[in-house]
C-alpha cells in the first residue's frame, strides 16, 4: 500500500504541472472548510444533501457498470428517486443515529474502548443494517416501480436475508474502522461514501428477480 501511495504521488507529480497540483489542493481544502460551515451551521439538511448526491451516484453506477447501460439508457427517473431515499431516509435518520448510538456507547463504556467500538458496531449491525435494506426495499416498492405491498414481501421473501447477510461480510469491519477513527459528526459522510458501492449492490438487486440466482448463472461454467 505504502509503495502504490508513493507511485500514485510520483505519478501526480510528473503528470501534472505543479501549479495545477496546487490548485486543485487548493480547492479541495476549500470544498472541505465550505462542507464543515455548511455542517456546523446545518448539520440535517447538509447530511440529507451529501445522502442525496451519493445515492443517486450509487444507482448510477449500478446501472452502468452492474446492468451494463450505455449513458445515454440511464434510467433517470430511477436515479432521481434513489436520490430522494438518500434525502429522506438515510440523511435524517442517518444523522440521529449515530449521534445517539454514540451517546449511548459513552454511558456505558469509556472512550475510546474495544467494548465500546464492539456495541456501536454490533448494535448498528443488528439494527440499522436490517431497516436499512428493508427501507430501500420499502421505498423501492412504492415509489420506483410501483409494484406495491405483493412486490415488496415477493423481494423481502426472496432476497431479505441474502441481502442482509451480504451486508454483513462488508459494513462489521468499515464500521470498525469508521468508529475508531472518524470523528462523530462525519461518520454518515464515511458511511455514504462507502454507500457508493453498496448503493450500487441494493440498486442492482433490487431490480433483479433473484440476485442469488443471477450471480450464480453469470458464474457458473459454460
Amino acid at each position: 500500500i505504502d509503495l502504490y501511495r508513493r507511485a500514485s504521488v510520483v505519478y501526480c507529480q510528473t503528470a501534472l504541472p505543479v501549479g495545477t497540483m496546487q490548485t486543485l489542493k487548493l480547492n479541495g481544502i476549500r470544498m472541505w472548510q465550505s462542507y464543515e460551515r455548511a455542517l456546523h451551521r446545518r448539520p440535517v439538511p447538509t447530511q440529507m444533501a451529501t445522502s442525496a448526491v451519493l445515492w443517486g451516484a450509487g444507482d448510477v453506477l449500478a446501472q452502468r457498470v452492474a446492468e451494463g447501460k450505455a449513458s445515454k439508457d440511464i434510467d433517470k427517473r430511477r436515479v432521481g428517486l434513489t436520490s430522494v431515499f438518500g434525502l429522506s431516509f438515510m440523511g435524517p435518520v442517518g444523522h440521529y443515529w449515530y449521534l445517539g448510538l454514540d451517546a449511548m456507547a459513552h454511558k456505558y463504556f469509556a472512550a475510546g474502548s474495544s467494548r465500546l467500538i464492539a456495541t456501536k458496531v454490533i448494535v448498528d449491525s443488528l439494527i440499522l443494517g436490517p431497516l436499512y435494506v428493508i427501507a430501500f426495499y420499502a421505498f423501492g416498492s412504492a415509489v420506483i416501480d410501483r409494484s406495491g405491498w405483493q412486490g415488496f414481501k415477493h423481494k423481502i421473501d426472496k432476497d431479505f436475508i441474502s441481502t442482509y447477510l451480504a451486508e454483513l461480510v462488508i459494513w462489521p469491519a468499515f464500521q470498525t474502522f469508521n468508529f475508531v477513527k472518524v470523528p462523530v459528526q462525519h461518520q454518515l459522510l464515511a458511511v455514504n461514501f462507502m454507500t457508493l458501492v453498496d448503493a450500487s449492490f441494493l440498486s442492482w438487486a433490487r431490480n433483479q428477480e433473484n440476485w442469488v440466482s443471477t450471480v450464480t448463472k453469470a458464474l457458473s461454467p459454460k
